[in-house]
């Protein structure tokens, strides 16, 4: 071989070692360039994630239990026409926040009425069927939430369930 023929081989090994720094500068650059850019806005606009406490409350809401009919007591409620009686052995409202619960206690009362006339609306066949005590327990929910006032966006901290045993539909003598 000769050493002309030798000479264009090192200059091609020169140009591709010149070549290899721009490849990196065409890949470093842009990628330092994105992380500044990231850590500034980051640091600008703060992060979108809330606190652990705040987080979790929202997460795992409260729920506690208020009996507005304890168990073995028997309430009774007049039917529609006042001829038929529902016997009510327990009601029991799930409740998303202490303040509710207070609430219940401290308006039994007008709950207690506000139920009446719930059950005066009603007939032995709305009590005995599933899509009937669906309806009375919804019925029942939005008639404590507006006594206690946990209406629209703190409906979430009121009654959130209602837990209701019927213990019989019986004709009054």
């Amino acid at each position: 071989m000769m050493p002309e023929d030798m000479e264009p081989q090192v200059d091609q090994g020169r140009k591709k070692k010149k070549g290899v720094p721009e490849i990196v500068k065409i890949i470093i650059l842009p990628l330092v360039v994105s992380l500044v850019v990231s850590l500034v806005v980051f640091f600008f606009l703060g992060s979108n994630s809330q606190p652990q406490q705040q987080a979790e409350a929202v997460k795992n809401p409260t729920q506690i239990k208020a009996v507005v009919v304890q168990s073995g007591t028997y309430q009774t409620f007049l039917l529609k026409g006042g001829r038929e009686v529902a016997v009510i052995d327990s009601l029991t409202l799930l409740v998303g926040s202490e303040t509710c619960r207070a609430a219940v206690a401290e308006k039994n009362d007008e709950i207690m009425d506000a139920l009446a006339t719930i059950f005066l609306s009603k007939e032995r066949f709305d009590l005995v069927t599933p899509a009937g005590i669906d309806l009375l327990k919804k019925q029942i929910r939005e008639a404590v939430n507006q006594v206690t006032g946990f209406t629209g966006e703190n409906e979430k901290f009121g009654v959130l369930n209602v837990y209701i045993y019927i213990k019989a539909v019986s004709t009054v003598q």
